[in-house]
């Protein structure tokens, strides 16, 4: 899903004119490439959040309040042509067992189900379990913090062919009409369970209110100095608020962010 570059090591003996190793000289990706990771990444960033909160809905209508104190967390699979599937687990990654499944297609719960008896975690649901642990305690080690008093959404990407795992966590939207543009992290773990990076998306709370506009206007965007060109959390953001978001990138391009579209709206 990702692309990152594992370091490995390896014991060299070589005489005193042996050449040294060659240096990994992989180029860094190019905007297009960067663009097209962002439009992927946010749009499957936001029908992942949004299934976990569909289906949550559904997990409170049926379950008692004590038996929800249990949950330790969820993991969203894809399970065929545009359906997804949420499992529910109680206790950590280590000891998981799944309670409730929702199928989730088109944004709303087609079929859910109530587990008379917990079952293990499949072992491709245990690496997702165990990513979302290790974010959340990394983000508690190096005090990643919402912008909003509630806790964290998270988002774990399945992995490709037992690589690394990227774990997004969200500031939760509270207000329809207004997108928390800060507040936004991601962790990425390796198949050993360890952290290979993590950052944030913005340096500071930031909030995004859909505006009341006549028609033909368009709404007004805001800068971005971390990255050259828009990311995963503004396509997330502009799917959630049903509009264009217009984003000013350091070189003083200025781009239009339309769903998963990444369009170039303006150079210098």
């Amino acid at each position: 899903m990702l692309v990152v570059a594992a370091l490995m090591s390896a014991a060299l003996v070589q005489d005193a004119d042996a050449p040294p190793p060659p240096q990994n000289t992989a180029p860094a990706p190019s905007a297009e490439q960067r663009i097209a990771e962002a439009a992927r990444l946010g749009q499957l960033i936001f029908v992942f959040d949004r299934a976990a909160w569909v289906s949550s809905d559904a997990l409170v209508a049926v379950l008692q309040k004590d038996q929800l104190s249990d949950i330790g967390g969820y993991v969203v699979e894809p399970a065929g042509p545009q359906m997804l599937r949420v499992t529910y687990y109680r206790g950590n990654a280590a000891a998981a067992q799944a309670v409730f499944v929702a199928e989730v297609k088109g944004g709303k719960v087609v079929r859910s189900t109530v587990l008379a008896t917990p079952v293990p975690l499949s072992a491709e649901q245990a690496v997702l379990a165990r990513a979302r642990d290790v974010a959340a305690q990394t983000a508690e080690a190096r005090a990643f913090k919402p912008c909003t008093p509630v806790p964290f959404n998270t988002v774990v990407v399945p992995p490709r062919a037992g690589g690394p795992v990227a774990v997004y966590l969200l500031t939760a939207q509270q207000e329809a009409a207004t997108y928390p543009m800060g507040g936004h992290f991601r962790v990425v773990i390796g198949p050993d369970g360890k952290v290979l990076a993590s950052r944030p998306y913005t340096a500071s709370c930031m909030n995004m209110t859909a505006p009341k506009l006549p028609k033909g206007a368009q709404p007004v965007g805001f800068s971005h100095h971390l990255d050259p060109v828009p990311t995963e959390m503004h396509v997330v953001a502009s799917y959630n608020l049903r509009l264009p978001v217009f984003v000013a990138t350091p070189d003083k391009r200025l781009w239009e962010v339309k769903g998963s579209s990444i369009t170039l709206a303006a150079a210098p």
